[in-house]
C-alpha cells in the first residue's frame, strides 16, 4: 500500500469531518432557531459552540493532508491555489460565526434575565445563522468539485464564482426561521 492514498485518505475523512460539522450546525441552528425559551436557547447556543473542535480538526487534517499531497503527487497546480483559497474561506468564515456570533449570541442569553418567546424569536433571526452555513456549504461543495474534477485555472474560478453566488442567493432573501405561530404575529404587527 503506498503512503499517498494513506494520506489521501485522511485528506477525505477531514472533508468529512467537515461536513459533518455542517451538518450539526445545520441541526443547531434549526434547534436554536425552535427555541421556546432562554435555557434551551443556551443550550443550543452551547452546543453549536463545541463543533469548533470539529471544525479545526478537520481543518488542521485538510490542510497538512492536502499540503502533502500536492507536494508528492500534483505540485501546486491552478486547482490546488484555488482550494486552498477556499479551504482558508471556510476556515476563516466558519470560526468567525462560531466563534463570533454564537459566542457574542450566547453572552447576550446568559445576561438576559427576562426575554418573551417572541424577542428571543426576533434576537435569533437577526443573526441569520441558517443563510450563513448555506454559503459555506455551496463553497464547501465547490471546493470537493474542484478537487475531483481538478480544472485549469478558469474552470476553477468558474466553479467558484458560481459557489459563491449559490451562496449568497439565500443571504439575500430574508428568511423567516421563527415558528409558524411566531412569523405570524410579525405579520399581524
Amino acid at each position: 500500500m503506498e503512503f499517498y492514498f494513506v494520506v489521501l485518505f485522511f485528506h477525505i475523512s477531514g472533508a468529512f469531518v467537515l461536513f459533518m460539522g455542517m451538518s450539526l450546525e445545520w441541526v443547531g441552528i434549526t434547534k436554536l432557531n425552535g427555541s421556546e425559551n432562554l435555557e434551551k436557547a443556551r443550550e443550543w447556543v452551547k452546543f453549536l459552540s463545541s463543533l469548533k473542535f470539529a471544525y479545526i480538526s478537520a481543518g488542521f487534517l485538510l490542510l497538512i493532508t492536502g499540503i502533502y499531497l500536492a507536494a508528492a503527487k500534483w505540485g501546486w497546480t491552478a486547482w490546488i491555489i484555488v482550494s486552498f483559497l477556499l479551504w482558508l474561506f471556510l476556515v476563516v468564515h466558519g470560526s468567525a460565526i462560531i466563534n463570533g456570533k454564537v459566542k457574542k449570541f450566547g453572552t447576550f442569553l446568559n445576561s438576559a434575565k427576562d426575554l418573551t418567546t417572541q424577542d428571543l424569536h426576533l434576537q435569533i433571526n437577526k443573526l441569520k445563522l441558517l443563510n450563513l452555513l448555506q454559503s459555506r456549504l455551496a463553497v464547501g461543495l465547490g471546493a470537493v468539485f474542484i478537487m475531483t474534477v481538478k480544472p485549469h485555472i478558469v474552470g476553477a474560478i468558474v466553479v467558484v464564482i458560481v459557489a459563491v453566488i449559490l451562496g449568497i442567493v439565500p443571504l439575500l432573501f430574508k428568511r423567516k426561521t421563527a415558528p409558524p405561530a411566531l412569523a405570524e404575529s410579525e405579520r399581524k404587527n
